[in-house]
């Protein structure tokens, strides 16, 4: 009970500050980013904190995973560096699989905040950013109306010519715009004056009066003229329709479920939020035996080769979705595929650190490879 609450204690302090250290050059990093797209017109400058926070959220499943890793292998990494273990090993009574009770008692609260995050915020975040820039777009349609130019609203399809435009009061004078439709028809607006209206539903519309409408068919023949006195043109969606059209990564996981079966992108994607916690997992269990140091190896050794495995998992991950969206894999073979080395691979070195003063089978196997090099070398120095 001594080494398990000193142990977890332990866990507790270094997983805290690696998620602190980890986060913060994040949020730097996504501060910087944003500031510098805000500054390029992308962004209300009003809104920088609002946007940091839901990008940050996105990026918490990585984050909370790569700090357990960092937690389990950094406290046992020290232990084994201050000689600790030996006194545990001979003293204590305790193995090395001894510590698999306690770290996984640590990492299962991680582990069910993973999740969380992976199922529930970070989509949640991701849908928050891009209803925003949407909700963004649509108001800069408004903003950008200015006088003697060419205006683009609603994507491209909407083309504006104004005269004369009082932003204060929400004015505009001689009017002229242009909207093609997808079977190659032509609809030209003109009116001398008109105003900007905001609906109670968030819709904008430029309201105009006294004013031609023309409709020239694809076939440019039967052009229609009509005269108004008033004809009101919708400049984007209210900002309650903006989330209608979201993308696989921001849906909620019922929507996402729905849609699985029929789409290998939602397929992917659920993919990649389950398997966040089934890799955080696996990694605390893999950081044991990746903690073990040898005084006689490299100094940085360990902490390279925990990198590594890190980074690769990482990428494994990307890769074994892009192949679920080719339909080279489902979701649960892609899921058995890419953990099962990972699980073999810690068992093994488990098995090694634990009967490390036996020969082992690959011992063998290498040094019957070995062993014609090792005689020639010899031979060449008699």
């Amino acid at each position: 009970m001594i080494y398990r609450r000193a142990l977890i204690s332990e866990l507790q302090n270094t997983a805290g500050g690696a998620f602190t250290v980890l986060f913060s050059i994040v949020v730097t990093i996504g501060l910087v980013q944003i500031l510098n797209q805000t500054a390029g017109g992308r962004y209300d400058s009003n809104s920088i904190l609002e946007i940091v926070a839901y990008s940050s959220l996105v990026n918490l499943p990585p984050l909370i995973t790569l700090a357990l890793f960092l937690a389990v292998f950094m406290t046992l990494n020290r232990s084994w560096r201050d000689s600790e273990m030996f006194v545990w090993f001979s003293a204590g009574g305790c193995s090395l699989a001894t510590w698999i009770r306690p770290v996984l008692r640590f990492s299962i609260p991680i582990v069910i905040l993973v999740g969380l995050c992976s199922l529930v915020i970070s989509p949640w975040s991701r849908a928050e950013l891009a209803a925003y820039k949407e909700r963004f777009a649509q108001r800069d349609d408004v903003t950008r109306l200015s006088s003697g130019q060419f205006i683009e609203a609603k994507s491209g399809k909407q083309i504006f010519f104004l005269e004369a435009v009082d932003q204060d009061n929400k004015t505009v004078e001689r009017v002229f715009m242009a909207e093609p439709s997808q079977s190659g028809a032509q609809t030209v607006v003109s009116s001398k004056k008109g105003r900007i209206e905001e609906h109670p539903n968030g819709d904008r519309y430029v309201v105009l009066n006294d004013g031609k409408r023309y409709e020239v068919p694809a076939n440019g023949q039967d052009a229609q003229i009509t005269d108004f006195g008033t004809y009101e043109l919708r400049l984007d969606t209210s900002p309650s329709n903006v989330k209608a059209n979201l993308k696989v990564d921001s849906m909620q996981l019922p929507a996402l479920l729905a849609l699985v079966p029929t789409n290998k992108q939602a397929a992917a994607e659920l993919f990649w939020r389950i398997n966040w916690p089934i890799v955080a997992v696996i990694l605390a269990f893999l950081g044991i035996p990746l903690s073990y140091t040898n005084p006689r190896a490299l100094k940085y050794y360990g902490q390279t080769a925990a990198v590594l495995f890190f980074i690769l998992y990482l990428n494994c991950l990307s890769i074994f979705k892009t192949w679920i969206i080719k339909g080279v894999f489902d979701i649960w073979s892609a899921t058995i595929v890419m953990n099962l080395p990972f699980i073999v691979l810690a068992i093994f070195l488990f098995y090694r650190l634990m009967t490390m003063n036996t020969r082992h089978i690959d011992t063998i196997v290498v040094n019957w490879v070995l062993a014609p090099f090792r005689k020639l070398k010899s031979n060449k120095k008699e």
